[in-house]
């Protein structure tokens, strides 16, 4: 392995190294191609604007109307000439003539170039044409009276001769540039090959295949659905279980790369892309298919450059919640039965010991007809063995707990059409009867009201305490997760009460009064089972 390694860094740097040399070579000719143009362009612009200036000059519109000394503005045209750096200042009455020129002799002689005319008409310019100093580049510009009619011309020039010296200078240095960026190029590369072979964590190209083997096998073997986007909001990732959850959900499965908002609106990955906070154990909705959703931001440092979510069928989310709620609720129920059996016993053995039949006959018919009006109740009217039995667990653990529980079902109450209500019911009243066990003091009357009745397709749920109450300021968040008086990992009972029942459509309304208590009232569709009676 080590053999392949070394090759590998050994042609990472090699490549690195030739396009590096390869670019800084394409460049260095452009570069020298260019730069004639570049220095041509420039100059063309610096002498025009030169020939502006100078056309505005007040001791050149008096020269040309006469009423200056042409020496002074020889003078003064030749210092600014040698000023500024260029070759020559000229400046040209409205028939062409010189008054100014570097080498005084030829003032007086008309402008050569031929390319003056236009400045003559009123344009300001820049050409390149041979004149007495040889080929130049020009800058024209006229110079006009106060009434805008044209005086003259000024003409400021450079030729290629002192153009050709400054171009060369450049060219040393931009040849100096070259070479020594690339030599930084080549120790870049070094580093690079060193820096991608640390990102790679030492894996060779045949160890990172067998590791996107793993993880495309990874993503096939796992139950949940997986879906992710990008900071654009484009699929990215969506593994076979997420494909085969939406199949059933009567959506075609998308591919990676189509917007999320045109082909899976109901995921809720864009709210966790805008606002950077996970969304955890939520029930979504596609295409009336209801899932369990998590839902978590993807993250690059601190900022958000994905989403990523986790999709089970609600049917085995629900079987699991059975074992966080439900299946503790009847542990609960079962250890308070068993505990006022086991006081039973205790009785009876002791009457049995003393010898004391009389009255130990009399205890065991006590035993035998005593039964509370609540679980006379719920014997009579639910229909529902799970619920009646998760009931009537509750009514002992209540007992055990020293608090009055009244169940009263007013109307019969059948098994619901679908089986999953059922185990919603046993979360929701579940976590409405704990709460309110917990609402008491010391010092207020423990007692628990339970009223169910059910109206046409729709089950009524009533459950009111008399305990603390809880506090206005806090009515308003008291649905929210993570929201409780009771400490830390609490705060999720109404919760997922809410949760519960927004997915079956139903509601939930509230009412407290700090020191008198708690009235929470429950409304969700309930469909009978076919081929039941109403009355049974």
């Amino acid at each position: 392995m080590t053999p392949l390694r070394l090759r590998l860094n050994i042609l990472i740097s090699l490549l690195a190294a030739l396009m590096v040399i390869l670019s800084l070579g394409m460049a260095l000719w452009l570069f020298t191609a260019q730069l004639n143009e570049t220095a041509e362009q420039d100059q063309a612009t610096r002498v025009t604007d030169l020939a502006r200036s100078l056309a505005d000059r007040g001791s050149v519109r008096r020269a040309l109307r006469g009423n200056g000394e042409p020496a002074s503005l020889q003078a003064s045209i030749d210092g600014l000439r040698r000023e500024l750096g260029v070759d020559f200042m000229v400046v040209m009455d409205d028939q062409g003539i010189r008054l100014t020129h570097p080498e005084p002799n030829r003032i007086g002689e008309p402008f050569v170039g031929g390319d003056e005319q236009a400045a003559l008409a009123g344009e300001h310019y820049a050409s390149r044409s041979r004149g007495t100093l040889g080929t130049s580049i020009r800058g024209f510009a006229p110079v006009r009276d106060q009434d805008g009619e044209v005086l003259g011309a000024v003409a400021v020039g450079v030729t290629l001769d002192s153009l050709s010296s400054l171009v060369a200078d450049n060219r040393q240095r931009v040849v100096l540039g070259v070479l020594i960026l690339m030599v930084l190029g080549i120790l870049a590369a070094t580093l690079l090959a060193r820096f991608i072979k640390r990102v790679l964590l030492d894996l060779e190209p045949d160890q990172i295949a067998r590791l996107v083997r793993e993880h495309r096998a990874l993503l096939n073997s796992v139950h949940e659905g997986i879906l992710a986007i990008d900071g654009q909001r484009r699929l990215t990732l969506i593994n076979p279980a997420a494909q085969h959850l939406l199949t059933r959900a009567g959506v075609s499965p998308p591919t990676a790369g189509q917007a999320v908002d045109d082909c899976l609106p109901g995921t809720g990955l864009v709210e966790v892309l805008t606002s950077g906070r996970q969304i955890l154990d939520r029930e979504v909705n596609v295409n009336g298919y209801v899932m369990i959703a998590n839902r978590v931001p993807i993250m690059e440092g601190a900022r958000v450059v994905g989403a990523l979510a986790t999709l089970r069928e609600r049917g085995e989310v629900q079987r699991l919640a059975e074992e966080l709620t439900g299946v503790r609720r009847y542990a609960e129920a079962l250890r308070a039965a068993s505990h006022e059996f086991k006081n039973r016993l205790h009785v009876i053995l002791g009457l049995a010991r003393r010898g004391d039949l009389d009255a130990l006959r009399q205890y065991l018919g006590e035993v035998s007809t005593l039964r509370s009006p609540g679980e006379e109740g719920v014997t009579s009217r639910l229909n529902d063995p799970v619920l009646a039995g998760f009931l009537l667990g509750k009514h002992s653990e209540a007992r055990e707990r020293g608090i009055t529980l009244e169940i009263d079902v007013d109307t019969p109450l059948p098994p619901p059409a679908d089986s999953a209500l059922t185990h919603t019911l046993v979360t929701v009243i579940g976590n409405l009867l704990e709460n309110a066990f917990e609402a008491f003091d010391d010092h207020t009357p423990r007692r628990v009201r339970l009223v169910m009745s059910l109206d046409e397709a729709m089950l009524s749920l009533q459950v009111e305490d008399t305990g603390q109450g809880i506090p206005v300021d806090r009515q308003a968040s008291v649905l929210e997760r993570d929201v409780s008086s009771k400490g830390e990992g609490r705060g999720l009972g109404l919760a997922l009460v809410r949760e519960k029942l927004e997915a079956w459509e139903g509601r939930l309304s509230l009412y407290s009064t700090p020191g008198r208590g708690t009235l929470v009232e429950v409304e969700v569709p309930y469909e009978i089972a076919t081929g039941v009676n109403r009355e049974e």
